[in-house]
């Protein structure tokens, strides 16, 4: 899809001539105010706010004073190749690193053309570009007002703002599908799994062809060597995440732990949220091995590693996990051998686990389809946002 813009009409603008930096301070408590948006709660992907904390909370630092109100672009100028800016719907309060910014009409910009603006990628390189600082990179608001651009008339600004709107709406409309089709298929597995469990169960060391086998970690290094191994990151709330993988040095021991598909990996060593994930290597290669966060396991012909993932992934398996995880919930638990061995596992045949994962398989596919959707979405989006702001 093309847009055939004629630019011909377009006027070079200073980014800090038709906008302006809102700086109302006040005090969120006193005032009454009852939402705050933190970095975190900007989203890196579209230009909509849908998540806030709530004044009063606890986690709101001493700096979130400056208001904002409905409609107002917040950009966070911390981390700029984050791109995180977005609209709210409500009022509240940010920090010092997040500008409340308004156009300028009658100098040229129309408001809601202006966070398509921000987060388009020529504004992102600039803004990375001229951000100070290395560990946390800013980009600060004289060097942002330096930023050119060519401004359609504003008829072209309303027309294009409309499009791009639409766009993001139907993105948010299939994220929000997929959610839905991730939280029925978690809610389904539990209470499934929860029925099995109340008809035959064993300690999961039972299903266990041999003890579980640990990995190996060296230290990762920048240059390619040919031999990968798994972040953390690899087992995620839904299993095997392909492309999380670090350089390491070959060496015996690294090939000593290299993974072969199908193999059943449990996450030892992770945060309170994460240890104890499970997930299936999926890719046929032969260079990639497990870290000693994580353990492979070996089952009899009678449980599917498949079956034992969903298991593990069920709320019985999670709750399990975090039960009997050791550490401090402030930083990396762990589970060993002899935890694992003691979850319940249910004990059913070969011909029930297959139509259990069958079921799994097509809640897989509503949530693949729903991801090509997206990508085709956010591909449509990158490609006029690029014919729009760029050269």
């Amino acid at each position: 899809m093309s847009l055939n813009l004629d630019k011909s009409s377009w006027k070079r603008v200073r980014l800090g001539d038709v906008i302006r930096r809102s700086r109302t301070q006040l005090d969120p408590v006193s005032s009454g105010v009852e939402r705050y948006v933190a970095g975190g709660h900007v989203d890196t992907e579209g230009v909509t706010i849908e998540r806030w904390g709530q004044v009063g909370d606890g986690q709101m630092g001493s700096t979130f004073r400056y208001a904002f109100k409905p409609g107002q672009v917040l950009f966070v100028s911390a981390r700029p190749y984050l791109r995180k800016v977005g609209v709210p719907d409500f009022s509240g309060v940010v920090a010092d690193k997040t500008y409340v910014l308004d156009a300028i009409p009658e100098n040229g910009l129309l408001q809601e053309f202006l966070p398509f603006l921000l987060s388009s990628e020529p504004f992102v390189d600039f803004a990375i570009s001229q951000a100070t600082g290395s560990m946390n990179p800013r980009l600060l608001w004289g060097p942002m007002q330096r930023y050119e651009l060519e401004l359609p008339p504003p008829d072209e600004q309303e027309r294009l703002a409309d499009l791009l709107s639409a766009i993001e709406r139907h993105r948010l409309s299939v994220a929000f599908q997929q959610e839905a089709v991730q939280v029925a298929r978690k809610r389904w597995l539990s209470t499934a799994i929860d029925g099995l469990l109340a008809e035959r169960v064993a300690p999961f060391e039972a299903t266990w062809a041999a003890s579980p086998e640990s990995g190996w970690s060296a230290s990762p290094v920048d240059n390619v060597t040919g031999r990968y191994v798994l972040s953390l990151a690899a087992l995620g709330p839904d299993g095997y995440r392909r492309g999380q993988l670090k350089n390491v040095p070959d060496s015996p021991e690294s090939r000593s732990a290299t993974l072969t598909a199908g193999d059943l990996l449990v996450s030892r060593a992770n945060t309170v949220e994460a240890v104890g994930r499970a997930g299936i290597f999926d890719e046929r290669r032969e260079d990639v091995s497990f870290p000693d966060t994580m353990m492979r396991l070996r089952l009899i012909n009678d449980v599917r590693p498949k079956f034992a993932e969903a298991v593990l992934s069920s709320s019985h398996g999670r709750a399990h996990m975090r039960r009997t995880a050791a550490g401090s919930a402030t930083s990396m638990v762990k589970i060993n051998r002899k935890s694992l061995a003691r979850l319940s596992f249910p004990i059913v045949s070969i011909d029930r686990q297959e139509r259990l994962l069958a079921k799994l398989s097509g809640f897989g596919r509503g949530v693949a389809s729903l991801d090509s959707l997206l990508a085709e979405v956010r591909a449509l989006n990158s490609s006029l946002s690029a014919e729009i702001f760029g050269g």
